[in-house]
């Protein structure tokens, strides 16, 4: 979430949420052993279970040093999954002194943040994709919540609602929030302002636009090109900092982002 840190300190993400609540047109979620290159948020040669995720963890502190980050991004949204606070808890007595950041799609997010708070969590990303229903449900075709599957615009306005009171009351605990954004040509890509001045408002702290991996039913779908995205980031950069760092990594990434060899 830091520009210089980009370049030099080391994350881990692991893997332990497989479950999602909500269905993105775009998501292409995939676990394989056989696949470790594939660059997409989603992928993960397999599942941790917290256990072997706390082993994970300490070894990775060892080797990158003690300011390094231990993350939880997926593959599926981590507070949908038990998995994710049992590890959080294990990190916590195992590894008290240790930076962590989870990356939610925040619907979950007023549900669980006293949780997160007494588990250590102070970075937090929640990923955005509009601030309207009638765009939303675009991207977004359901969610899962209170064990109803609610669909379309219905669906949206609930995600959207407690994505933004999550960010709210997140950033008065004093988390810091970044929002991040997969901007989609066609769908959401005149809306991003949008999103940047709304979750500003909300409280964010710096925004990350990202372009469209296609996959899903987006698969053939147009990506945004180097003038779409640096034309959005311009533009946002007057409502929040912008980061443009991002490497839209994997659910089991490891390393330095900003390093070439970092997987």
């Amino acid at each position: 979430m830091n520009h210089e840190a980009h370049h030099t300190i080391a994350r881990l993400h692991l893997p332990v949420a497989p479950q999602c609540n909500i269905q993105c047109t775009f998501c292409n979620r995939k676990t394989s052993p056989h696949d470790t290159h594939t660059q997409c948020p989603g992928q993960t040669a397999r599942i941790l279970a917290p256990a072997e995720a706390l082993k994970k963890a300490c070894a990775f502190i060892n080797q990158w040093g003690q300011n390094s980050i231990i993350g939880i991004a997926g593959p599926g949204d981590p507070l949908a999954n038990a998995e994710t606070f049992e590890t959080l808890e294990l990190i916590c007595g195992n590894l008290p002194d240790t930076s962590i950041c989870l990356c939610t799609n925040g619907l979950l997010l007023p549900d669980t943040l006293d949780i997160l708070l007494k588990l250590n969590m102070h970075h937090l990303s929640v990923t955005v994709n509009g601030v309207q229903p009638d765009i939303v449900k675009h991207i977004t075709t359901w969610i899962k919540y209170n064990h109803r599957t609610i669909r379309g615009r219905d669906g949206a306005a609930i995600l959207i609602d407690h994505q933004l009171r999550g960010i709210r009351a997140a950033a008065q605990a004093g988390m810091f929030v970044k929002v991040n954004t997969v901007v989609v040509p066609r769908i959401n890509d005149k809306h991003v302002m949008e999103i940047a001045d709304t979750v500003q408002t909300a409280g964010a702290h710096l925004f990350n636009p990202v372009p469209l991996i296609p996959g899903g039913t987006l698969k053939n779908h147009r990506v945004p090109d180097c003038r779409d995205m640096n034309r959005i980031r311009k533009q946002c950069r007057k409502k929040l900092p912008v980061s443009t760092t991002c490497k839209q990594c994997r659910a089991d990434a490891e390393g330095v982002p900003g390093m070439e060899a970092c997987a």
